[in-house]
């Protein structure tokens, strides 16, 4: 197995390990999300509302009456 191969399968095997603990995974999410800059957080919650027009153009399922 070459180097790239093995940085492939460790990534894949970090990977697994962190979905068998969630708790951890959700830590690693906001710590990452805590260092993002101004900029990027607003770029984020742009990149969400785009997702978001395509996939619900006419609006969200649930209306207020």
């Amino acid at each position: 197995m070459g180097e790239a191969a093995s940085n492939h399968a460790d990534a894949l095997l970090e990977a697994l390990r962190q979905q068998a603990e969630p708790d951890a995974h959700d830590r690693g999410l906001i710590l990452e999300r805590l260092a993002w800059t101004p900029e990027q957080r607003l770029e984020a919650n742009a990149a969400f509302l785009r997702f978001y027009l395509a996939v619900r153009p006419d609006g969200p399922l649930i209306r207020d009456k």
